[in-house]
């Protein structure tokens, strides 16, 4: 895949939809809920049960959405991950071989780090953007603005207590894209399974921000 292109739609879709859920029939259904809504970007965490049978399943259901994963840890689990043709890949730390071996295999990984030696470090080995993790827990918005002055030719991607209330915050400030887990699953829907209303409360949220699914465009 031409990660330029790969790049360009993340900034179009500009929301990373994080599922991660213990029962198979349930991590389906949450992707199914967010690609109906309009996500464009989906990622099954590596550590749900079936994820490797789950994603497949996803992208041929919804081709028009980007289907990867996350929580990838080690080399192992990354080529188990390519080896099902996952779209993109999401780690919480970095790591070089990682992010090599996903470049020799064309498809983008995105790793995670904190500090801006770290960021630097990961775009410098050559990942396409970086996830700023646990974003939250060093300052939030106001770290991502701080990292954004000296930094801003870096594709930023905070995640780790982003939520639907502070996302457009996030996104003003200057993330290429946030990821959210489950804040976008809310009560009551969530509780009662009620998948169309909470597909519709997404869908809702998403035109708030501004970006639809004909906003998104079509996957690469």
């Amino acid at each position: 895949m031409n990660f330029a292109a790969w790049l360009q739609y993340l900034k179009r879709c500009r929301v990373i939809g994080v599922v991660r859920a213990g029962e198979p029939h349930l991590v389906y259904q949450m992707g199914a809920t967010l690609a109906q809504a309009g996500v464009g970007l989906i990622e099954i965490t590596w550590d749900c049960p079936e994820a490797e049978n789950i994603i497949p399943r996803l992208q041929g259901a919804y081709p028009d959405c980007q289907v990867g994963t996350g929580t990838i840890l080690n080399l192992a689990a990354l080529r188990a991950a390519l080896a099902v043709g996952v779209d993109f890949v999401f780690t919480p730390h970095t790591e070089r071989a990682l992010i090599a071996k996903s470049i020799s295999a064309g498809v983008p990984l995105v790793p995670g780090a904190l500090t801006p030696t770290e960021i630097v470090q990961a775009y410098q080995w050559g990942a396409p953007a970086v996830k700023v993790f646990p974003v939250a827990s060093v300052g939030g918005v106001d770290y991502l603005r701080q990292l954004r002055a000296p930094l801003g030719h870096i594709p930023l991607i905070p995640t780790g207590g982003v939520t639907r209330a502070n996302a457009g915050e996030m996104l003003a400030a200057g993330a290429v894209a946030v990821g959210l887990s489950r804040d976008l699953f809310p009560e009551p829907w969530y509780s009662q399974r009620d998948w169309p209303g909470l597909g519709e409360e997404l869908a809702r949220w998403l035109r708030e921000l501004g970006l639809t699914r004909d906003a998104g465009g079509d996957a690469p």
